[in-house]
């Protein structure tokens, strides 16, 4: 019994470790992150969700305390609702971005043309002698 309850801690260590990442980003709700345009909002860590819920039942299966087990099987339900939730806001997320994404990419090109803007601005503001002629710095 002592192999599965270090198992166990490790068990519930790892799913709090997954927890804790997934709540937050349901915390974000479907307000859209720039991340929403620029990647595949594929499920990241669904392998990790099934290989945690896979570890679960097996832990399940060798650890004859039942209040364990019935902890682990809570656990494992609180992981894939956490996971299926995420799920649906990604894809909300995911239709949303798809809604804008023609206004995003023309802000997102505007803002790079003034930044490259500012940045010419510097180097020429950095290139005058010194001292600086009033006129030409405005």
């Amino acid at each position: 019994a002592s192999i599965p309850l270090k198992e166990l801690e490790q068990f519930n260590s790892d799913i709090q470790k997954l927890l804790e990442p997934l709540e937050a980003e349901i915390q974000q709700g479907v307000n859209l992150k720039e991340e929403d345009f620029n990647k595949d909002m594929s499920e990241d860590n669904e392998g990790t969700v099934k290989e945690l819920l896979q570890r679960g039942d097996n832990l399940q299966q060798r650890i004859t305390d039942e209040r364990k087990r019935e902890e682990i099987k809570i656990k494992q339900q609180l992981l894939q609702t956490k996971h299926n939730a995420l799920k649906d806001l990604r894809s909300q997320r995911r239709k949303k971005a798809l809604e804008i994404s023609h206004q995003w990419y023309q802000y997102k090109r505007q803002a790079d043309d003034l930044l490259k803007c500012l940045d010419d601005i510097e180097k020429k503001l950095a290139s005058l002698p010194e001292p600086r002629d009033e006129r030409k710095i405005k």
